[in-house]
């Protein structure tokens, strides 16, 4: 890569950079957004339990206490399923990245081996070939082991969602 080339990836860096710290902030207001209606919900709900149990009134108390069980486990499954969609989405868009950057590295180390095949002695086309599949080999290997990340993410997910219904059936 001559200097031209690297002072354009440099500004190519940057930008990525630039927008993936955007995406973190648009994740951080989505997350604290869900963090401040939580909150809104809570005084809520502590409010009508104050009111139950001020006019003394246990069996409303109770059934508050009940419903706000309830609702707290509904409302924190679909904060687990929001925290994990932004969570992939942060992880997906990191990894093409860094897919693409290594795909820019393999394509400059080809080429400078091409390059360097005219001026080196005679083997020097089995060094470029090693390192071609070298390099090759490594962008498989990236892919597969972001494909088995997934797959163990997901299976993790459906082991803990498995694991609250069995824990929910249980209690009824």
């Amino acid at each position: 890569m001559d200097t031209k080339d690297i002072q354009k990836w440099q500004q190519e860096k940057a930008k990525e950079l630039f927008d993936y710290s955007h995406k973190l902030l648009d994740a951080a207001k989505d997350l604290g957004a869900h963090h401040i209606s939580e909150m809104e919900w809570g005084m809520k709900n502590a409010m009508d339990s104050a009111k139950s149990a001020a006019k003394n009134d246990l069996e409303k108390l109770k059934a508050l206490q009940e419903e706000a069980t309830k609702e707290a486990a509904k409302r924190a499954a679909t904060y687990q399923k929001k925290v994990k969609s932004v969570l992939k989405d942060i992880g997906e868009s990191a990894a093409d990245e860094t897919e693409k950057h290594l795909e820019k590295v393999r394509s400059s180390l080809v080429s400078w081996l091409e390059d360097a095949e005219n001026k080196m002695p005679s083997h020097a086309d089995k060094l470029s070939k090693v390192v071609h599949e070298m390099s090759t080999a490594g962008q498989k290997m990236f892919k597969e082991g972001r494909k088995i990340v997934n797959q163990v993410a997901d299976s993790a997910e459906k082991n803990i969602d498995d694991l609250v219904k069995k824990s929910s059936s249980g209690k009824k």
